[in-house]
């Protein structure tokens, strides 16, 4: 006969009880409750003695029945973690070759992502440092163009003057206009860059006051000077009171100095350099109806965006009335903080937006860099596992947590990164960034004790680091049973291949950043041969300072026997762009248009394809004629004849009498579009290009500079040399080149040293294996082939990986930094894998000679 089942209690209630309940009660507690529960249901029937069990789990959740943490534990667990950071800090010196490659590869990385992250910051955090700025808007608007529907930055003046008679909730305003009049102090005359402003421009943005009075600008005489422009003019003494003379058009007047303000940060797109009352600007435009102003509001507090766009768009119906040409869409309120991020986006615009090429290369970089060392400390940290599993096998015996020994590693990776993020820190401070501040041309410092993102970066890769190199190895340790750890049976094969994989991706990526480093210098070498286009050499430009200076400047270039000819020009070419829409048909885009002498371009070298250049006998060439490039025709689909052919621009109709060779306009950074000359008679020109005799031709300026500066006492002469024209390019470029080479170096010391690590931990592991085979009269050769062979298919996936897409990715990057790059062929490929192959084999060859010098008899003497 079976029996029956035994009631039970409900479990959930049940297990409640044991959760909350203190230990040294739940056996006394949970007896007398299973005891009732029994006794109910024979006298009351199951289904009350539930509720009743029930009712009284419930009942006895109170205070003094609740388990709760012991304060004498709590000091315990900080006793626990003093014992991890001591026992880790000698693991750390007991271990000091591995802990010193990551401690090294580590704090390289740190101080590369540190050079990044204060670029990538630079070019995206724009104008954060304004009290206001969340309050601070540039008034931008759209308007339907020609050719497209485009966002213009510049307001015109007396619309601005509507909006602030019409539109309540403007706090305060400002204009902002951009000019370089010459200044003239003494005897020095000079070109500075100056800004047209209203009274407000002082309270609404913040900039720190160094000399004077901060409310200068309410004074029409006086002017306000940043630190650099008081330098520049006055040396190193207190400027203010001091009297300049500014050229404002072509009126000089005279202002005194009010202030002097502390050089905007770099990351200000709001400049002071010279700040002029706005009301001179009128007074020398007062000839124009109005003009395009840049117009900055400071909205009242609790004043929505969107009342005062709408108060805004309630102006247009009558502006677009009367100005039907350039007719407004609607107002659009751009914030302080993204102005600068969206100047590409406008005419017209404040600041610049960011240029991704050179941010992407260093963020690669960073996080090329950081995976490199994060891979070395992985792979010598899974090494090192097995010199420490006899540590780990009695520590479970005696009664280790998995948990307590994933802490006591991850405390140790934790000492191992904040001392890497010191020296990171140091090398950046010392090393990486003024090396980067010389080639960039940049004023990169680290401020750490009022830079707050600087501190969230450097706390978040702490942790990252961290967690990312060590939280692997910590599990895998943890994970060995001390049985098997004891009687030797831990299997290691499973960790071999995961070391292995991980040393091959080290390996790819230095492929990858030595590929890079190749083709920046070839890539560079190709753009510095390159043709031009024109004959570039043995030719000067200079600047004609005004109208009435045209004739004193021919009649001392037709004097002086060096120079062979000259072409005057408004538009020099390699130095001037004027963007303008051609049309033909229904093809619209934009093309340069150089305005210059009817003997410029033969005299600057451009090759004829087709039809005849300007003659500078017929004046009927100074009527609409235009000689194009090759790539002016192929942009407008268009096909030479010999009759010349028609293209319209702003409704004029232009005849293309000739075409030339595409040439350099501009930089090689920038491809080659459709480019057109125009002749113009020699009462517009602006500058001369001077072709001279064979010679120093660095000699042959400072002479004609010197000639030409007699004229003209009190402007500054230019005369730069044409073939130096693209040199800030070539500089730019050397620098990123020198950058690529500097991370191709460190990516092959890391893997250099990760296969260094790796290998002589594998050799110390079978030091005693080595010394039985010496003694039984292995080669020299047979234990080389020993430690070799098992790296060689490392390095083989290496390269047969890394080759491909090696191309692939640096091809994308050079492409995207360069217009005009080569393709990556079989030699830089080659010099790659043999740097990679030298590397591999120079740091094997440091362990192989380990094992060739050893002594047998001191590895076999103990166990």
């Amino acid at each position: 006969m079976k029996k029956k089942p035994v009631k039970s209690p409900p479990k959930w209630a049940d297990r409640f009880l044991a959760w909350y309940c203190n230990p040294k009660l739940l056996e006394q507690i949970q007896g007398d409750v299973h005891e009732l529960y029994h006794w109910r249901i024979k006298e009351k029937g199951e289904s009350k003695a539930r509720r009743s069990f029930i009712w009284d789990v419930l009942r006895l959740f109170k205070w003094s029945n609740i388990k709760r943490s012991n304060k004498s534990q709590n000091r315990n667990n900080m006793g626990i973690f003093k014992n991890y950071f001591k026992i880790g800090l000698r693991n750390l010196w007991k271990q000091r070759m591995p802990s010193a490659i990551n401690i090294i590869g580590l704090s390289l990385a740190i101080g590369c992502s540190i050079v990044a992250f204060k670029f990538v910051e630079y070019n995206y955090v724009k104008d954060d440092f304004h009290e206001n700025k969340d309050d601070l808007f540039l008034v931008t608007h759209w308007e339907e163009l020609e050719s497209n529907k485009g966002r213009n930055g510049g307001t015109d003046n007396q619309l601005v003057g509507e909006i602030l008679k019409s539109v309540p909730g403007i706090k305060a305003s400002t204009r902002y206009n951009y000019r370089q009049p010459e200044v003239r102090y003494g005897n020095k005359t000079k070109y500075e860059a100056a800004l047209f402003v209203d009274e407000a421009f002082m309270d609404m943005f913040s900039f720190d006051l160094l000399y004077g009075n901060p409310n200068t600008l309410y004074n029409e005489g006086e002017i306000i000077i940043d630190e650099s422009t008081s330098i520049s003019l006055f040396g190193d003494a207190n400027p203010v009171g001091e009297k300049v003379d500014l050229k404002i058009r072509e009126n000089w007047k005279t202002f005194t100095i009010g202030a002097v303000y502390r050089d905007k940060p770099n990351n200000s797109s709001i400049q002071i350099n010279m700040l002029v009352n706005y009301v001179h600007y009128e007074q020398e435009f007062r000839d124009r109806a109005t003009w395009n102003t840049n117009f900055f509001i400071q909205r009242e507090d609790g004043v929505e965006p969107a009342s005062l766009l709408s108060a805004m768009d309630q102006l247009l119906p009558v502006y677009n009335k009367n100005n039907e040409e350039y007719a407004i869409t609607y107002f659009e309120l751009e914030p302080l903080s993204t102005m600068a991020n969206n100047s590409y986006e406008m005419m017209n615009g404040v600041g610049s937006g960011p240029n991704m090429a050179p941010i992407i290369t260093l963020s690669a970089i960073g996080v090329f860099m950081l995976i490199l060392s994060t891979l070395n400390y992985v792979n010598i940290s899974l090494a090192m596992i097995m010199k420490r599993l006899k540590e780990i096998g009695i520590r479970k015996v005696i009664g280790s947590k998995r948990k307590q020994l994933v802490t006591q590693f991850l405390i140790e990776n934790f000492l191992l990164c904040s001392f890497s993020m010191f020296l990171g820190a140091l090398l950046a401070h010392s090393f990486f960034l003024p090396g980067f501040n010389e080639i960039a041309g940049g004023d990169f410092k680290l401020d750490l004790w009022s830079h707050l993102n600087f501190w969230y970066f450097l706390i978040g890769l702490l942790l990252f680091i961290t967690l990312a190199s060590g939280l692997y190895p910590a599990v895998v340790a943890s994970s060995y049973k001390p049985i098997s750890i004891l009687r030797k049976a831990t299997q290691k094969s499973g960790r071999r291949w995961l070391s292995n994989i991980f040393l091959t991706f080290q390996m790819i990526l230095a492929m990858i950043t030595v590929v890079t480093a190749i083709m920046f210098v070839h890539t560079n070498r190709v753009n510095e041969s390159m043709d031009w286009g024109y004959d570039q050499y043995n030719k000067l430009v200079m600047g004609i300072p005004g109208e009435v200076y045209l004739d004193a400047y021919r009649d001392v270039l037709e004097a002086e026997p060096n120079i062979a000819r000259y072409a005057g020009t408004r538009s020099n070419i390699g130095q001037d762009l004027n963007g303008v829409q051609f049309k033909n048909g229904e093809v619209k885009s934009y093309a340069e248009l150089f305005q210059v002498g009817r003997n410029y371009p033969e005299l600057l070298g451009l090759s004829l394809v087709a039809g005849r250049m300007f003659d500078p006998s017929l004046e009927s060439d100074l009527d609409r004629k235009l000689v194009v490039n090759e790539s002016f025709l192929e942009q407008y689909q268009l096909e030479f004849n010999a009759d010349g052919i028609q293209i319209l621009q702003d409704s004029v109709e232009y005849t293309i009498i000739g075409v030339v060779e595409d040439y350099h306009y501009m930089d090689p950074g920038q491809k080659i579009r459709g480019a057109a000359l125009k002749a113009i008679p020699a009462n517009e020109f602006t500058s001369y290009l001077v072709e001279m005799n064979e010679g120093n031709i660095f000699d042959q300026r400072d002479k004609l500079q010197s000639q030409l500066q007699e004229l003209v006492e009190e402007k500054t002469v230019y005369v730069g040399i044409q073939e130096l024209i693209f040199e800030g390019f070539y500089e730019e470029m050397k620098g990123i080149r020198n950058i690529m080479l500097f991370t191709a170096s460190v990516s092959i010391l890391l893997a250099a040293m990760g296969l260094y690590g790796l290998v002589s931990i594998n050799v110390s592991s079978q030091i005693k294996d080595f010394g039985i085979r010496k003694v039984l009269g292995a080669s020299g050769m047979n234990l080389t082939s020993t430690v070799v062979k098992k790296f060689r298919f490392v390095l083989l996936f290496a390269i047969l990986i890394g080759c491909p897409v090696a191309v692939l990715l640096v091809d994308m990057l050079i492409n995207d930094i360069y217009a005009y790059a080569p393709n990556i062929g079989a030699g830089p490929l080659s010099i790659a894998v043999l740097i990679l192959l030298l590397v591999t084999f120079f740091t094997l060859n440091l362990q192989i000679r380990r094992v060739k010098r050893m002594n047998p008899a001191q590895t076999l003497r103990t166990e």
